[in-house]
């Protein structure tokens, strides 16, 4: 929700009040869109329909089979929007002011290691920010203290990419923007099932996957606002009105439910 609705919304209304209209490749976003409902579907609504585990859970064996087909969409996703179809995830239009370059062996090394000290810099944060957060809403008696915590601390996290992909769409680079945005929402979910699966299977300790009604039905809204947010190719504020709107609902049931 924070991703395809609040980043993906700041990023089609930032760039709209710009430039007024933007295009994105259809095929790259088509991409990105069936690998997110793919894994959103199987992994966080299939599990309140399983039989074998409690609801929201699964087994053992539904466990290691979910780790792999999540690892496997998202390396299929990695292989084809760098080598089989890169042409798909690159700008359309020559209009773009963000300049595409191939970087070397050195400077992505260096990238690496600055975006792991930054990752570490920003997970530290946000478990402080989270404890601070988390004594506030105990003093006011919050009932929803525990998901408004995991929401603070998923927004600290994706803060990063959150600034890139909105400072990517203000320089007319919606698909770079998209890129950066969808492509971490996707790999929080294929690379973060996987990790919890192989602890839950170490530790023996049941991990709830399920979604609640509400946040199934938002996710379903989500999913199916942003097909047919980027069917035609071409965005404008009220797509990205749209988003936020949503978005804006999302975290206002999240605070009063």
């Amino acid at each position: 929700m924070i991703v395809c609705t609040g980043v993906v919304g700041l990023c089609l209304l930032a760039g709209a009040l710009r430039y007024h209209e933007q295009e994105v490749q259809p095929k790259g976003t088509s991409a990105f869109l069936a690998v997110l409902i793919a894994l959103t579907v199987l992994t966080l609504v299939l599990p309140n329909y399983t039989a074998t585990a409690p609801q929201g859970s699964f087994s053992s064996s539904q466990l290691a089979f979910v780790s792999v087909i999540s690892i496997l969409l998202y390396g299929s996703l990695l292989f084809i929007q760098t080598v089989r179809h890169r042409a798909d995830f690159i700008e359309v239009g020559p209009s773009t002011s963000v300049s595409i370059h191939k970087s070397t062996l050195t400077q992505a090394v260096v990238a690496f290691v600055w975006l792991l000290i930054s990752l570490l810099g920003v997970v530290l944060l946000s478990k402080q920010v989270a404890a601070d957060v988390e004594d506030a809403l105990v003093e006011v008696d919050q009932t929803q203290a525990d998901a408004i915590v995991g929401f603070v601390i998923a927004s600290l996290i994706l803060l990063p990419e959150s600034v890139q992909a909105i400072r990517a769409a203000t320089q007319n680079a919606l698909l770079t923007s998209l890129n950066g945005a969808l492509g971490a929402a996707i790999a929080t979910i294929g690379l973060t099932v996987p990790a919890v699966s192989a602890v839950s299977l170490s530790t023996g300790k049941e991990v709830v996957f399920g979604l609640s009604n509400r946040d199934a039905v938002f996710l379903l809204l989500t999913l199916v606002l942003s097909l047919v947010s980027f069917r035609t190719g071409r965005t404008n504020v009220m797509t990205g009105l749209i988003h936020l709107v949503v978005f804006a609902t999302f975290v206002f049931l999240l605070i009063v439910p």
